[in-house]
């Protein structure tokens, strides 16, 4: 396992470790709910880490985050492929096998992948792959429809990590691909910009045509505002226009920070003030999932 003391690269430097977990929240989410992104990596990850990246992150493994979502009231989970580690899916497929029932992965793959690999990774819990325009490396955007054509037999989905301001034409990405898209992190939207700005509003259009789904995730990401407070108009707009395509998730270890680290408690507190009603975070939480990823 890479130690604290292991060299990194240049323009790779070792973020923070995740908080250890001192209570829990005080809102119990329902049965059956989701954390919609998560990230593991195994003892022998830092073998297979990308020279080209933009952090080098603790090897935390799956039985960590297993104790943590129990502790958060997290019975199920969905894997994401870091981007770290490349088109190596090892670690996340190993994790897959310890709780085939309740957690399901999206990877990343290699342009080119045989119908067989894809087949076989469907039959060990993968429903997507990922297009991660934040973090170097991995497939251009421009991938998707041909993707989208590889991958609509089996069900799964594309998960975007992008900067909704960076995309010329979000409209015509979205219906260009045969299969939905999933947006990580509210598309990296600045809530200085508001609702109304011309980016978010194209998002919540797609949204309400049912094309995109979006993750409601890492909000200290995006955030300059206590508790988050600022993100509250962009949620709101979201879960007017369509709750049935929303998903809650920690983005828990929280890679790629190295000032400040959020409280996994925090961020489960944080769902009834974004989601205020039961039937809401039943759908967000439970039934939302189910659908995108168990429904196959």
């Amino acid at each position: 396992m890479m130690a604290d003391s292991d060299p990194v690269p240049p323009g790779a430097p070792r973020c923070l470790p995740p908080r250890r977990l001192e209570r829990t929240p005080h809102f119990l989410p329902p049965p059956g709910s989701c954390d919609a992104h998560v990230h593991v990596f195994a003892p022998d990850s830092a073998g297979h880490l990308a020279a080209r990246r933009s952090y080098t992150p603790h090897l935390v493994t799956h039985e960590q985050y297993s104790g943590l979502a129990e502790r958060l009231g997290l019975e199920r989970a969905v894997l994401v492929q870091p981007s770290v580690l490349g088109t190596n899916n090892s670690a996340l497929l190993s994790a897959l096998s310890e709780h085939p029932d309740l957690w399901r992965g999206i990877v990343v793959i290699p342009p080119g992948l045989p119908d067989r690999e894809l087949a076989d990774l469907h039959m060990r819990g993968v429903r997507g792959t990922r297009i991660n325009r934040i973090n170097p490396g991995g497939l251009e955007l421009t991938d998707i429809a041909a993707l989208g054509r590889r991958l609509e037999p089996f069900g799964w989905h594309i998960q975007l990590q992008i900067n909704i301001e960076e995309i010329q034409d979000l409209s015509a990405l979205a219906r260009q691909c045969p299969v939905p898209l999933v947006i990580d992190h509210l598309g990296f939207a600045r809530p200085e910009a508001g609702a109304k700005a011309g980016p978010f509003q194209s998002l919540l259009r797609e949204v309400e045509e049912g094309r995109l789904w979006v993750k409601l995730s890492a909000p200290y990401r995006l955030s300059r505002s206590k508790d988050y407070e600022d993100l509250l108009p962009l949620i709101d707009a979201l879960v007017a226009a369509r709750p049935d395509r929303l998903l809650w998730a920690t983005d828990w270890p929280h890679t790629g920070l190295w000032s400040d680290m959020p409280d996994d408690a925090d961020l489960v507190d944080l769902i009834p003030v974004w989601l205020p009603d039961e039937g809401l975070r039943r759908m967000v939480l439970v039934n939302n999932p189910s659908d995108l990823y168990w429904a196959t």
